[in-house]
């Protein structure tokens, strides 16, 4: 049968399904299923479960739920009422500097939970009402948590980092690593544009925090980001695989929750347990899933196809360069940025390197675009969250986090045309 009718067959029924609101696991076993059937009129379905096994069969991988288990023993410790404090009192007597702490706070919540869904509950719990309550429009706080929580997946560590380098088969370290400029730049040209919406609208500020009330909240918040400096720091000296970091991470913060703070009960620390579990077994089912699509996707050797047709494109390598991104961008405006770095990574990282870039600087092009698509309409989950939080139109929302949208767009562009800016840490690293 033809390379383009199984395609059709493939894509046709997946998309089919994705229109029903089948869950995306069960889209990818169903799509691959039919496509079996109707390609070659017999398959033996021993197959399916087989493929998807062997997908989530990786060493690392077992660092996803011990990153998982470990930001939600961390949330149900009051981290993120510590992680405002610290930054309201640095950044609150600013003009703007409510929306700045949440920007802050969003990126900071990135180093224990390095989930954006999660990240826009989180904060927005915290910080949309108070914005509300300081004067701030409800669609203008909304939007600005939607957006500012996308910064959550790319500073390390990252759960999309790890299904990236999963996928695509490079190192997590090196992705944690290469991480950490792109989210403190967007996190930067975000808190850039509340400057200017602060003087444009007189947005207010604080009373000015004293020294004292400043080493007070730095002492409340330092062990909070004491986890990153842990993982990220202990690959970079080679005292960690990514998966032992992670292991870290999780004793680290039960020391933390526990005897730290003694925040966390036996209660709390079950109900960490059970989310986490729920959390990972969704999402090792997706990683399955998408193991098992993109066989279909490796036999048909689209990947090869792709990249040949890059490669041979007569165009210069800024112009792929922006389809590339364009693509990208839909992708995540439709799918969870999980299953869209499963599907995508193993076709497009041999792709560009087909066209001389590093794995590295892919994995973040890849990572940010589909980050970016949580907080794009029609499907992006945070908009929806935040908006629900914050009791207003979801039209609002979405015009209000447009500039914030475009600040993302900026720093992407700046990791897509200057590879310097990822690979600082490593140059730092003498590497």
């Amino acid at each position: 049968m033809s390379s383009l009718f199984s395609g059709i067959i493939l894509f046709g029924s997946f998309f089919l399904f994705l229109a029903l609101s089948v869950p995306i696991a069960f889209v990818l076993v169903v799509s691959t299923v039919s496509y079996a059937l109707l390609s070659t009129g017999a398959v033996n379905l021993a197959l399916v479960p087989q493929r998807i096994i062997y997908g989530i069969n990786s060493f690392t991988l077992l660092c996803l739920p011990f990153f998982v288990l470990a930001g939600n023993i961390m949330n149900h410790g009051g981290i993120t009422m510590r992680l405002v404090r610290f930054a309201r009192a640095f950044v609150g007597h600013i003009r703007g500097g409510l929306a700045m702490v949440d920007v802050l706070v969003c990126m900071m919540f990135g180093t224990v939970s390095g989930s954006a869904v999660a990240g826009t509950a989180a904060v927005g719990s915290l910080m949309i009402p108070a914005m509300k309550k300081e004067g701030y429009t409800p669609g203008f706080a909304a939007g600005l948590t939607s957006v500012a929580s996308t910064c959550a997946p790319i500073i390390p560590p990252s759960l999309a980092f790890v299904i990236y380098g999963a996928a695509a088969k490079v190192s997590v370290g090196d992705m944690f690593i290469a991480g950490v400029i792109p989210g403190i730049l967007m996190g930067c040209l975000m808190m850039c544009v509340v400057y200017f919406f602060a003087l444009r609208r007189g947005f207010t500020k604080e009373e000015k925090s004293s020294w004292a009330e400043r080493w007070e909240a730095t002492k409340q918040a330092l062990p909070c980001i004491g986890l990153p400096l842990i993982v990220v720091g202990g690959i970079m000296m080679g005292w960690f695989t990514p998966t032992e970091a992670a292991a870290a991470a999780v004793l680290y913060s039960l020391f933390l929750s526990v005897i730290v703070y003694r925040s966390v009960t036996l209660k709390d620390l079950w109900k960490s347990l059970i989310d986490s579990a729920i959390d990972s077994g969704t999402v090792m089912l997706i990683v399955g899933g998408c193991y098992l699509f993109g066989w279909v996707i490796s036999n048909e050797r689209w990947a090869v196809k792709l990249t040949d047709a890059l490669v041979s494109m007569s165009a210069p390598l800024f112009i792929k360069l922006i389809l590339i991104n364009l693509v990208l961008l839909v992708v995540g405006m439709f799918m969870d940025s999980a299953p869209a770095i499963m599907l995508i990574a193993p076709i497009l990282a041999p792709a560009m390197e087909g066209l001389g870039l590093d794995p590295i600087q892919t994995g973040m092009i890849v990572c940010m675009n589909l980050t970016i698509g949580l907080s794009t309409p029609p499907v992006g989950v945070c908009l929806y969250s935040a908006t629900n939080i914050s009791k207003c139109k979801f039209g609002e929302t979405v015009k209000e986090a447009m500039p914030f949208i475009l600040a993302s767009l900026a720093a992407l562009g700046c990791i897509t045309y200057i590879p310097v800016l990822s690979k600082i840490p490593f140059l730092l690293m003498g590497r």
